[in-house]
C-alpha cells in the first residue's frame, strides 16, 4: 500500500498538518527546521511518493509571508488533503515577468485547478479565466460571470461596529485600505449601516483610508488632525496591529482608553500584546473554496457563481472594553 502523509505523521508522532506543510513546501509555516528535516527523512525512508492530483493556491500581489493569508492556505490544504488533492503554492506579483511565468504554468497543465487570493485585479482575472483551467477567486471581485467566493465583509463590519456601539462607544473610527478593493468599500458600508440603525449620525472624519493599509500611519493621521475616537473598527488585523503599536507608543492604554476590533484571523491576533479582538470566518468554512473547485474539476461543470461566507466567529482577545 502507498505511504500517506498520515503514515508519516503517525511514524513521527506529530500532526498531519505539519507533515502536509513540509511536503507541500508551504512558505512561512511554523514548522521548525529540525522537524522539517525529520519529516523529509521519514518520507524518504518510508518510500513516500506523491501521486495525488494537484491544486494551486496563488497569492497575488501580496508578500508570500503575509500573515493574513497563511491561515487560509492551511485551511485550503487540509480540505484538499481530505479529497486526496495536493496543494502547490505560487506567489505572483503584478509584474510582466510574473505574468509570463504564470502563463507558462497554466499551459503546462501541471495542476487541475487554481484558487486565487490576494490583491485581485482585472489583469489576473482575465489571465486565469482565459486559460480555461477550473478556478475559484477568493475575494477581490464581485464581477458577473466569474467564479468567486467572498467573505460578507459588509456584515462583518456591521457586526463589529454594532458590538462597539453596544458597549457605549459613539466615536468609532473606521480604518481601511484602498477603496479600489471591494473588501474595504463593503467594510465602510457595514460600518455606516450600524450607525444608521442605531439612529446615530456618521462623522465622516472618523472614516480614514490608507492605500498602504498602515494602521500606525492612519492612527497618527487622526492624532495630527485632532480627531478624537474611543474605539476603532479595523478592516484587517494588519491595520489593527499597527494602530495598537501607535497607541502604545503614545502611552494610550488599550482597551482602557481606546478599544480596537478587527476583521480576520492571522498570526498577529494571538502574538500581539494584548491579544487582538476580532471577527473572522472560521477556517473550516473556507473549505468551500476547495469543495467548489473540485466539483467543477470532477463534474467538468464550469458555470460561474458567487458564494458568500457569512458566518463569523468572535475572538474576544483583549483589545475591547466598555466605553468610560
Amino acid at each position: 500500500m502507498a505511504v500517506t502523509k498520515k503514515d508519516i505523521a503517525d511514524y513521527l508522532g506529530i500532526s498531519r498538518t505539519a507533515v502536509s506543510l513540509v511536503l507541500n513546501d508551504t512558505p512561512s509555516s511554523t514548522v521548525s527546521e529540525e522537524t522539517r528535516k525529520k519529516i523529509l527523512q521519514a518520507a524518504k525512508e518510508l518510500g513516500y511518493a506523491e501521486v495525488s492530483p494537484k491544486l494551486c493556491y496563488i497569492l497575488y500581489n501580496r508578500p508570500a509571508d503575509d500573515p493574513r493569508y497563511m491561515n487560509d492556505l492551511r485551511a485550503v490544504e487540509e480540505t484538499a488533503s481530505a479529497y486526496n488533492y495536493r496543494v502547490l503554492f505560487m506567489n505572483v506579483k503584478a509584474a510582466p515577468e510574473d505574468f509570463i511565468k504564470l502563463q507558462r504554468f497554466l499551459r503546462s497543465q501541471e495542476v487541475s485547478g487554481f484558487i486565487v487570493s490576494g490583491d485581485i485585479d482585472e489583469q489576473i482575472i482575465e489571465l486565469i479565466v482565459q486559460s480555461k483551467v477550473p478556478y475559484v477567486f477568493y475575494g477581490g471581485t464581485l464581477r458577473e460571470g466569474v467564479n468567486v467566493v467572498v467573505n460578507d465583509d459588509k456584515k462583518l463590519a456591521y457586526n463589529a461596529t454594532k458590538y462597539l456601539l453596544s458597549l457605549g462607544h459613539r466615536r468609532i473610527a473606521c480604518l481601511t485600505g484602498s477603496l479600489d478593493l471591494m473588501t474595504h468599500v463593503l467594510s465602510i458600508e457595514g460600518y455606516k449601516q450600524a450607525y444608521e440603525e442605531a439612529d446615530l449620525p456618521v462623522d465622516k472624519t472618523l472614516v480614514q483610508v490608507g492605500a498602504d493599509e498602515d494602521g500606525y500611519e492612519l492612527c497618527k493621521r487622526m492624532q495630527m488632525l485632532d480627531i478624537p475616537f474611543t474605539a476603532a473598527f479595523c478592516a484587517n488585523t494588519v491595520i489593527q496591529f499597527g494602530v495598537l503599536q501607535r497607541l502604545r507608543q503614545c502611552g494610550i492604554s488599550v482597551p482602557q482608553e481606546v478599544s480596537l476590533i478587527g476583521s480576520g484571523m492571522s498570526e498577529l491576533v494571538k502574538a500581539s500584546f494584548p491579544q487582538l479582538t476580532t471577527y473572522y470566518v472560521y477556517p473550516q468554512q473556507k473549505g468551500i473554496l476547495v469543495k467548489q473547485l473540485i466539483e467543477k474539476i470532477e463534474m467538468k461543470q464550469f458555470d460561474p457563481a458567487i458564494a458568500y461566507l457569512s458566518e463569523f466567529t468572535f475572538y474576544a482577545g483583549e483589545t475591547v472594553a466598555v466605553c468610560k
